[in-house]
């Protein structure tokens, strides 16, 4: 049995992980780098290279560092993504990726629980928490070796607490665990909670009746939040796009009074108050500045996701660009894990033989939260023959 980080090692995001026997391959994650950072992707035998016919590649969610070089996935591998996650993708590529449509159309989906089996290696989806709905560790299993690969995780979410007391206590001993750090490389108190996340929404979202709230529209946990923190009366607003998002969560969460805007709600919207979910673009400008003229000091635009994509060297121009009229708060938590989580899981966890870090810029961070002879750091490319331990 074999481990090795293709990508990833010492950089946040594009990770591709292997995990491979005499027999088979299995691979986790494809993803595209985060902007302005990260190595090119290497060719990789029997994913992106060579023969596929014994291979298989496991999404654990749908961001775009994860599955953001999926094109370059050999046709004859099969990929497989939690149910809700392919949905929110496949309406995400009607929206705006209309050449991915027919590859996210190819996905194959899988159960919580319910394993999977590729030649000799089987897989286990986890269910755990993260800013993306539907997203899973996998528990990987070959040649009497048992690796738990965390995807990007959190305990601080709203589904945290079900991942410490149900879903990883039924795993039972774990060889190594390949873990995520994201955040190891940001100094600051440890996240808020996504309910305290929501307290804080309320009680800003109480002082202004017009709130405007920039998020993601597949982070559906912060969604969740706004509409259970927007005051009572008020309406909660999106377009067409998003409520489709929202409707294909419906066993998840029940976004039962959500209206779709069209210019005829403008009188209703004024008279009641409400909050409505925009993203950067012309359509949403053209609504806000409805409102913005004449009832500035009624309005309130909160900006929910993370910091980085308003950097100036780095960030998102075109959503610096889009803010740049306004005054806006910043409410927002991690979708990652703090480094007292990773401590927590690990203690629960326990790996018999060690940890991988990958998704971090700052893996050495790790000899302080795990003893150091559990600590396995290794560079992109670097194969660890886990018989030789």
């Amino acid at each position: 049995m074999n481990v090795t980080v293709h990508r990833g090692a010492r950089q946040i995001g594009g990770c591709v992980t292997e995990i491979a026997s005499d027999e088979c391959r299995v691979f986790v994650d494809i993803g595209e780098n985060l902007p302005g950072t990260g190595c090119p992707l290497p060719p990789i035998e029997g994913l992106t290279a060579g023969d596929g016919s014994k291979s298989a590649l496991f999404l654990t969610h749908y961001h775009g560092d994860h599955i953001g070089r999926l094109d370059k996935v050999l046709p004859d591998i099969p990929v497989y993504i939690g149910e809700t996650a392919k949905s929110i993708l496949l309406n995400l590529a009607e929206r705006i990726y209309r050449d991915r449509l027919e590859m996210y159309e190819r996905l194959m989906t899988f159960k919580p629980f319910k394993r999977i089996y590729a030649g000799d290696i089987s897989a286990l989806p986890v269910p755990c928490d993260h800013s993306a709905l539907d997203a899973f560790m996998f528990l990987i299993e070959a040649k009497g070796l048992r690796i738990l690969h965390t995807g990007d995780f959190r305990l601080h979410g709203s589904k945290g607490r079900l991942t410490l007391e149900l879903s990883l206590p039924m795993l039972g001993d774990i060889d190594y665990m390949v873990c995520e750090g994201t955040v190891l490389s940001r100094d600051g108190q440890p996240p808020m909670s996504e309910h305290d996340l929501l307290v804080k929404a309320n009680k800003m979202m109480a002082e202004k009746p017009y709130v405007f709230v920039l998020c993601s529209s597949t982070n559906i946990e912060r969604i969740a939040a706004f509409y259970h923190a927007n005051p009572k009366g008020r309406m909660f607003i999106c377009d067409s796009y998003q409520k489709k998002q929202l409707e294909a969560v419906g066993e998840r969460h029940n976004f039962n009074r959500v209206y779709d805007y069209a210019p005829n709600l403008d009188s209703h919207m004024k008279d009641k108050g409400f909050c409505m979910l925009v993203r950067q673009g012309e359509f949403f400008r053209r609504v806000m500045e409805k409102f913005m003229g004449e009832n500035a000091e009624n309005c309130l635009v909160i900006y929910s996701m993370w910091t980085g994509y308003l950097d100036r060297e780095a960030g998102n121009q075109g959503l610096i660009d889009f803010l740049k009229p306004y005054r806006y708060r910043v409410l927002h938590t991690s979708g990652h894990a703090s480094a007292e989580d990773i401590k927590r899981l690990y203690e629960l966890v326990r790996p018999k033989r060690g940890l991988i870090p990958i998704h971090t810029d700052a893996p050495q961070r790790f000899a302080e939260i795990v003893p150091e002879s559990k600590l396995v750091l290794l560079n992109d490319g670097e194969v660890l023959n886990l018989n030789d331990k």
